[in-house]
């Protein structure tokens, strides 16, 4: 059976560098780790993210957004539904939700215009910035 090629190489024209696991580009056109993406790996590396994720998917191992959708997906992401920011509050007390890698894109390029998607039981929910405190208030309050 025919396989589609590798594509090892750098995007970017003329270029013959191997490209970086995390992009398309190679270290010098942009496939660098950003410093922002070093502060991230220091928070997702920590005890506590892993024991969360641990715990999310063991609660919720189905991907929220397509079940609201009538699909079973196996989740496997676990995505912060208000951007932490590199900020240790907002990355320990925050809404997680489980979600495939489609689904946590596209909550992520909807999260660059400033709207945060919730797939609750019951439907999409939008939030913003100013949700935040309420939300985690009602959280902890049930907790």
């Amino acid at each position: 059976m025919p396989t589609a090629p590798l594509n090892t190489k750098c995007r970017e024209l003329g270029c013959k560098n191997e490209k970086t696991s995390r992009s398309t580009f190679c270290n010098e056109h942009g496939g660098a780790i950003t410093e922002k993406g070093k502060e991230n790996s220091k928070l997702y590396a920590t005890a506590f993210w892993k024991k969360q994720r641990v715990i999310q998917l063991s609660k919720k191992p189905l991907c929220e957004a397509c079940l609201l959708e009538g699909k079973v997906v196996q989740a496997l992401h676990i995505d912060h539904v208000f951007p932490h920011r590199q900020d240790q509050n907002k990355f320990r007390s925050n809404l997680f939700q489980s979600l495939c890698a489609p689904h946590h894109t596209l909550k992520t390029q909807e999260e660059n215009k400033g709207i945060y998607l919730y797939y609750s039981p019951n439907g999409i929910i939008q939030y913003d910035d100013t949700d935040y405190a309420k939300q985690i208030a009602d959280k902890t309050e049930f907790a």
